[in-house]
């Protein structure tokens, strides 16, 4: 391949990275086009990161299959090159896809493999996201102290080289546990630790998370004027964060439950799990169905709480089993030796 494709592809990356939140649809268009240029021949390190910055792109805009079938195809190279640094990170942000699809079995096997191998040359932000990784494993099996534990533990592991980025994402996941944990003043702690940082990297995803995260906060102390302040500012970033809208109507049902507003309450939390079907986001659509059982029984509208509260029950077990937590705890034994 001539230098002046070489030179293009590179640029097509460069750009795509600075529109991410700019312009999300051009910053795709660019990342795909890069991909189409990186044929056999083409410099493999250069090659590895066009289909992995499409693959994150895809990811951005919830088509994860098309997004795991780019990184599937930039870890090829990565193997077959011996490209140790980026192979961590291209299986770091695997385990995060089936993550979001609530596949954890799947998950736990790739941050294993980031962790497991000592020698493996993955780099100390490869390990750190997988331990917060494995944390939101736990946060999705309510089991919220062992997620602390682990989030903690990849907060013990940041250096001074350590970008602000990473300490802001591990400060979110933080307040996510303490939330969870009704420690409002802790939640919040981290929360005001983390916006500055997600601000100084420009980071609209990570804005929008913790604006979510202060309106939680908010309701759990039962200021719903406060909360419906920070929806509506977490709101102005949806265009840049696609998963944004099924949190942000989740808690405008909760916020209208607890204005004793039920009724107003089902148009939000059914949006929100018409979304979640569509992404395959099954955490968030086990607890729409819950939520919505819930409200219908307060209504008196037996039949559809029942309807609801049998889904919730086959959804929970979808992805909820005994086997994901044996497979954490047998990792962490093994990581102990």
């Amino acid at each position: 391949m001539k230098t002046a494709d070489l030179t293009k592809i590179a640029h097509l990356i460069s750009e795509s990275e600075r529109l991410t939140y700019l312009d999300p649809d051009a910053s795709l268009k660019l990342a795909e086009q890069a991909s189409q240029l990186a044929v056999d021949g083409s410099d493999p390190t250069l090659a590895l990161l066009a289909w992995k910055r499409y693959g994150c792109m895809l990811f951005a805009f919830g088509d994860i299959p098309q997004g795991q079938i780019c990184h599937l195809k930039a870890l090829t190279i990565a193997e077959t090159e011996d490209l140790k640094p980026l192979r961590g990170e291209i299986l770091q942000e695997l385990a995060s896809a089936y993550y979001t699809q609530s596949s954890f079995d799947e998950a736990i096997d790739y941050w294993g493999d980031c962790l497991v191998d000592e020698g493996s040359g993955f780099s100390a932000d490869t390990r750190i996201h997988a331990h917060i990784g494995l944390g939101q494993v736990y946060f999705a099996h309510e089991q919220f102290a062992m997620a602390l534990h682990q989030h903690l533990h990849a907060q013990s592991l940041t250096v001074d080289q350590t970008s602000l980025e990473m300490r802001a994402c591990i400060l979110i996941n933080l307040a996510a546990d303490h939330l969870e944990l009704e420690q409002y003043d802790d939640a919040e702690r981290m929360l005001d630790l983390a916006w500055p940082l997600a601000l100084t990297q420009g980071h609209k995803e990570y804005q929008g998370e913790i604006l979510i995260y202060q309106a939680n906060v908010a309701l759990g102390r039962r200021n719903t004027r406060l909360a419906r302040d920070f929806v509506a500012q977490a709101q102005t970033l949806r265009r840049v964060w696609y998963w944004g809208e099924t949190s942000e109507m989740m808690l405008m049902g909760r916020i209208l439950i607890t204005e004793g507003r039920l009724e107003e309450a089902l148009e939000p939390i059914a949006h929100a799990l018409k979304r979640a079907l569509e992404i395959g986001s099954g955490h968030t659509v086990f607890k729409a169905h819950h939520l919505l059982a819930q409200v219908y029984r307060a209504l008196g509208q037996q039949a559809e709480s029942e309807q609801h509260y049998r889904q919730y029950q086959e959804a929970y077990k979808r992805i909820v089993g005994t086997s994901t937590y044996a497979k954490l705890k047998a990792l962490e034994q093994q990581l102990a030796r």
